[in-house]
């Protein structure tokens, strides 16, 4: 087989035996000279081929036979960014009866196919032609129909042609890379002398040896008089010893490290961040690079933030002991309504705990749970509501009337976040304002008492002595008079007689209100009272077939106080307790008496199951002349009297009524009597406590 190697189609023969030669032939062939240089096969020849500013395009012809001309196909696929080995034509001259060789070249896109060189187009002109068959009439034949000079290759050469591609691209890639290390270099001075940062490079003793602008101005110098020096001579007091601490450890351990500290740089503190790597070649540490960042104005703010984080704090825990402490009621709602706090006042005064209240909705808190609908609603659209003397629901069911503040909080993003629900109990005022107006009434209407009874005592006492002596002379002359008109007389003497007593009772309760004696203090047995007050009334409380069911607690410990008063109080209230049973005769009369101890006082129920007051006159009935009762059964002294005398006591009393169905009056009474006794109210300013 003959294989030429041209450098260029146009171009004579080289004749020296360095230039390399136009024939070269194999063993057995006419001549012989070393194969092809690499380095024969650029310049001219390159031109001839298809070139592109990016890869050359080598047109190559393949000629053979049987298996070996399939492997050749798939050995030339070289493909390169410079080179690339194009089969434009593939001649199978001793195909297998399957033509795999050749529908493969088919299916890779070779233009020209076929088992013949005739089968070549006279005008062919490959790059490179490359022979399998080991045949010199094949090779002779082939070389006359290509143009004079077209390389011819056998496959022994193919080695030799991919080695010569190989080192054609490392050499082209090393070209690269250097061009784009002197780039990157370029770039890289330009960032250090333009960077925003102290940049800096030092040797493996710490001396500066390059640094930039940048840090040239800060440091107030010029880089001749830096280069050489080291830390303590640049920066003063411990900064320059903890910056040479970190390039020492830098440079120990080989990694890259951050570090933030203070530099004393002319005359001032400069808070900074340092990032500093090692600078290694071929496996030793030559030196360090570092990147010095002036941190002074963030470090500045991040302490005045510091600052503002700590008076935040303080602000929200004083606010937080101010809510949670406050006597006043506070507490917050989601924008649902639902209560997230509830603080030590609320807890004293509706007498529920945080843990009770706190989830559930707010409005269960409200006697009127549409008030609060009303106020939150408000509140989310005003930003604020206001509401005055709005019951509250205790755990005990007692209302407590406050006046009721909401305001709206926003969170971060704008929306609202919670409700501040801000509470004043009024109770105790309303109480006492209230107390007061009935002090001063019950003064005016006691003196005016006393000067009415004085006045009717006495015209009663005449009347009284005329119907005692009209009585006497019908008992001794009584038989001169008809018996029916005697009788009618002596009836109607009874009667009178009757009437001035009565209202000699009214008006000696008049003064005995206003004129009342000291109290007698001594221990109490509070059961033992309570069953001799029972006793009293025991004649109306059969009559009535009233049942009484006592539920006493045992331990009642003996206690001061009045037991005189203490039986006029429970008296009364039984008294009025038979009086609203009997306007319901059709069911049974049952009257409860309850005691119960606390640590301060002993409170004491009495309960009846019969018409009730109804809403509009429980306010009313302590006040004094006030009745419910029918006409001609109540002075409206008996509540009045009672109110008063728990007063001087230290205790009170309070109501609670269901209309047609119950009343329940509560007497609560000191263990401890007040000393000094309270003063009369009726003849005083002083209010006495109403619940």
């Amino acid at each position: 087989m003959i294989s030429t190697i041209s450098a260029s189609r146009s171009s004579p023969p080289p004749t020296s035996a360095g230039g390399g030669c136009n024939r070269i032939s194999t063993p057995g062939s006419p001549t012989s000279c070393p194969p092809p240089r690499p380095r024969g096969t650029s310049s001219k020849r390159v031109k001839s081929c298809a070139v592109s500013s990016s890869r050359i395009e080598i047109s190559t012809l393949l000629v053979g036979g049987g298996p070996e001309l399939g492997d050749l196909l798939a050995a030339l696929s070289t493909r390169s960014k410079l080179l690339h080995l194009t089969i434009t034509a593939c001649i199978d001259l001793g195909p297998s009866p399957e033509h795999k060789t050749l529908d493969h070249a088919r299916q890779i896109g070779v233009p020209i196919v076929g088992t013949h060189l005739d089968d070549l187009p006279a005008d062919f002109r490959p790059d490179l032609a490359v022979v399998t068959v080991f045949s010199r009439g094949v090779v002779s034949a082939l070389a006359e129909r290509l143009p004079s000079g077209t390389p011819l290759l056998t496959a022994d050469h193919l080695p030799l042609l991919q080695g010569v591609i190989r080192l054609v691209e490392e050499n082209r890639s090393l070209r690269m890379d250097s061009f784009r290390l002197k780039e990157t270099r370029l770039r890289l001075n330009q960032f250090v002398e333009t960077a925003a940062l102290a940049i800096y490079i030092k040797d493996t003793d710490l001396r500066f040896k390059k640094v930039n602008r940048h840090a040239l101005r800060i440091l107030g110098t010029r880089e001749e008089d830096l280069i050489n020096r080291r830390n303590f001579a640049v920066f003063g007091g411990g900064g320059a010893r903890w910056l040479q601490q970190v390039e020492q450890e830098t440079l120990r351990t080989r990694r890259t490290l951050h570090a933030t500290g203070t530099l004393h740089i002319r005359g001032a503190e400069m808070h900074v961040q340092v990032t500093l790597f090692p600078i290694i070649e071929n496996g030793l540490v030559e030196g360090l690079y570092g990147l010095v960042e002036d941190m002074t104005d963030l470090f500045e703010s991040e302490q005045k933030r510091q600052q503002v984080d700590v008076q935040l704090n303080e602000a929200q825990k004083y606010l937080r002991e101010v809510l949670a402490n406050s006597r006043d009621i506070i507490f917050l709602t989601s924008p649902d309504g639902r209560v997230l706090s509830f603080n030590s006042g609320a807890e004293n005064s509706l007498g529920f705990t945080s843990k009770e209240i706190e989830g559930s909705p707010g409005r269960g808190l409200y006697c009127d749970p549409g008030l609060f609908d009303l106020m939150h609603q408000a509140a989310l659209h005003d930003r604020h509501a206001t509401r005055y003397e709005v019951d509250f629901r205790s755990k005990d069911q007692h209302p407590v009337i406050c006046d009721v503040s909401m305001t709206l909080i926003d969170g971060p993003d704008g929306k609202p976040l919670e409700i501040v629900c801000l509470c004043r109990d009024i109770t105790t005022r309303l109480r006492l304002k209230n107390d007061l107006i009935r002090s001063e009434r019950l003064a005016a209407v006691g003196q005016m008492a006393a000067g009415v009874a004085h006045e009717i005592n006495n015209p009663l006492a005449v009347i009284d002595t005329i119907a005692g002596l009209v009585e006497e002379t019908l008992e001794d002359e009584g038989e001169n008079l008809e018996p029916g008109s005697r009788g009618l007389l002596l009836d109607a003497m009874h009667r009178l007689h009757a009437q001035v007593q009565r209202v000699t009772a009214i008006t000696h309760s008049l003064l005995g209100f206003v004129r009342k004696a000291e109290p007698g203090i001594r221990d109490i047995h509070l059961h033992e009272l309570l069953e001799e007050c029972l006793y009293v009334m025991g004649t109306e409380i059969r009559r009535s077939e009233t049942r009484v069911v006592r539920i006493f607690e045992r331990e009642i410990p003996i206690f001061s106080s009045d037991p005189m008063l203490l039986e006029q109080v429970f008296v009364n209230l039984i008294k009025n307790a038979l009086d609203a049973m009997s306007e319901v005769p059709e069911r049974e009369s049952i009257l409860h008496v309850t005691t119960n101890m606390s640590d301060t006082a002993v409170t004491v129920r009495i309960q009846d199951n019969g018409v009730g007051i109804p809403p509009e006159d429980r306010d009313r009935i302590f006040d004094l002349f006030h009745t419910t009762k029918p006409a001609g059964r109540g002075t409206g002294l008996g509540l009045a009297i009672v109110h008063d005398i728990l007063y001087r006591l230290g205790g009170a009393i309070r109501v609670a009524s269901e209309p047609g169905k119950w009343t329940r009056f509560v007497v609560e009474l000191p263990l401890k009597p007040p000393a000094p006794l309270l003063p009369d109210p009726s003849i005083s300013n002083v209010a006495p406590p109403r619940n």
